[in-house]
C-alpha cells in the first residue's frame, strides 16, 4: 500500500488538505480506468471480440476476430463432406442443444418415425428448454421430433432416446456408434440433449459432419426446415410448434438446422442452406455473435462453390431401347445438380441402368431404372430416373 508522508511538505493545513485531495483524486482516477480496462479486455476475451470501434464489432474484420480461445467453426460442403473453411475445427468443445442434431438423425433412419410412444413419467420436468410432456400422453416419434428441433425439447429428447435405446446410456451408445461409422474421432455423447457434462463433446469438424450426413436423410431435412409444425396427439389435443431458429427467416435458402446455448458451451449454431443445387454446412462453437458469424460463413461456403446442372426436371435427358426394342424417353423428376468447388475440374459422365422386365409402354412418370453419374472415373452419385 502506497503511503504519502506530508510533515515534509511546509506549507500551512489549507493547502496540505488541497495536496492530500488532489493526489486522492488522481488515484481514483487511475483505478478506474484500469479496471475499465480490465473489464473491457475480460467481455473481450469472453466473446471473442478483439477488436471493436465506438462499443460495436468491426463487422470488416469479423473474420479474423470473431473467434477467440475455446471457440471454433466449420464450413463444409454438404454433398461431398468437404471442408471449405475453419478455424479451430478439432478442438473438443461443449456443444449444448446442438447434440440433437445427433438424436434427430438416430430417429429419423429408425424406420420407427410413425410408432406412438408413451411417454414415461421419468421424462417429465427433465432441466432446461421443453415441450412440457406429460405421464402417459401418446406422441408419434416424429411429432416428438419436432419438438426435439423445432422447440429444443430436452424432454423430447429423453422420451426419444429411452424409447430407441432403452435408457440414457443405450441411446448415447447408439448416438457414439453413429459417429465411429462415419469415421470421426473428437466427439463422445453421454446424453441425447447436451447438457453439460465433461465427457460430452465435440468439434466444429465433427458436427458439420455429423449434420451433412444427417441431412442427406428426407425426413430430417424436412424437420428441421420447418417452420411451424401442427400436429394432434392421441387424445385429441392440438399442438403447434414454432422454430427458434430465426435464421429460417433472416437467411435466404436456409434450409436449418439447430441453435443451443448453455454456460459451458456458450452459443452454439449449426446453419444449413441450399442454393442452385449447393448445400453448405456451418457450424459455430461457443460463438456470441453466432447468427453474424454463421451468415459470414455460408456465404464464404456459396463463394467457394458452383453448382453444375447436369439435367433438368421434367425434359428428357436421354432417349434408350428397352428389352423389346421400343425407345424410352428419360429423365427426372426434379433438376439434378452437381455441386462443384470453383476451379475443380469437371468431365462428367453417366451410365444408365434399366430394370428388368419393364412394360412395352410404361406410363409417364414411372421408375424405370437408375443413372450413376461420374466426374472421371469417381462416381459421384446415383439418381433414379423416370420416363418424360
Amino acid at each position: 500500500m502506497v503511503r504519502f508522508d506530508f510533515s515534509r511538505i511546509k506549507t500551512n493545513k489549507r493547502q496540505k488538505m488541497i495536496v492530500a485531495f488532489t493526489i486522492l483524486l488522481v488515484v481514483m482516477l487511475v483505478s478506474a480506468v484500469f479496471c475499465a480496462f480490465i473489464s473491457n479486455a475480460a467481455a473481450a476475451e469472453e466473446y471473442g471480440f478483439n477488436n471493436c470501434k465506438n462499443g460495436n464489432i468491426n463487422t470488416n474484420d469479423i473474420e479474423q476476430t470473431a473467434i477467440g480461445t475455446g471457440s471454433s467453426y466449420a464450413v463444409m460442403e454438404g454433398d461431398r463432406n468437404i471442408l471449405l473453411n475453419s478455424q479451430n475445427a478439432t478442438v473438443k468443445l461443449p456443444m449444448a442443444s446442438t447434440t440433437k442434431v445427433m438424436t434427430a438423425y438416430i430417429a429419423c433412419i429408425s424406420g420407427k418415425l410413425n410408432e406412438v410412444v408413451t411417454i414415461p413419467k421419468s421424462v417429465v420436468g427433465v432441466e432446461g428448454s421443453s415441450i412440457y410432456l406429460k405421464e402417459g400422453e401418446k406422441y408419434k416419434l416424429i411429432d416428438l421430433v419436432y419438438g426435439l428441433m423445432l422447440r429444443s425439447g430436452n424432454d423430447a429428447a429423453e422420451a426419444i432416446a429411452r424409447y430407441l435405446g432403452g435408457s440414457i446410456e443405450g441411446f448415447a451408445k447408439m448416438m457414439n456408434e453413429q459417429v465411429k461409422l462415419m469415421g470421426l474421432k473428437g466427439t463422445n455423447f453421454v446424453n441425447p440433449h447436451g447438457l453439460h457434462d465433461d465427457n460430452h463433446y465435440t468439434t466444429a469438424y465433427d458436427l458439420a459432419y455429423i449434420t451433412c450426413e444427417a441431412l442427406k436423410n428426407e425426413d430430417f431435412a424436412k424437420v428441421c426446415a420447418t417452420k411451424i409444425y401442427k400436429f394432434q396427439i392421441a387424445g385429441g389435443e392440438h399442438k403447434c410448434y414454432i422454430n427458434k431458429n430465426k435464421l429460417l427467416n433472416l437467411y435466404d435458402d436456409c434450409i436449418g438446422v439447430k441453435t443451443g446455448y448453455t454456460k459451458k458451451a456458450g452459443r452454439c449454431l449449426v446453419s444449413a442452406a441450399k442454393r442452385n443445387g449447393v448445400t453448405i454446412v456451418s457450424v459455430v462453437l461457443n460463438q456470441y455473435d453466432m447468427w453474424n458469424l454463421s451468415m459470414a460463413n455460408l456465404n464464404k461456403g456459396f463463394d467457394a462453390t458452383q453448382g453444375v446442372l447436369l439435367g433438368k426436371g421434367g425434359q428428357m435427358f436421354a432417349k434408350v431401347k428397352n428389352q423389346a426394342g421400343h425407345i424410352l424417353n428419360l429423365g427426372f423428376k426434379d433438376d439434378i445438380y452437381f455441386a462443384a468447388l470453383k476451379n475443380e475440374k469437371v468431365n462428367i459422365t453417366y451410365e444408365i441402368n434399366l430394370n428388368k422386365n419393364i412394360p412395352n409402354n410404361p406410363e409417364k412418370g414411372e421408375i424405370v431404372g437408375e443413372i450413376k453419374f461420374f466426374n472421371g472415373k469417381h462416381l459421384l452419385f446415383t439418381e433414379k430416373i423416370y420416363t418424360i
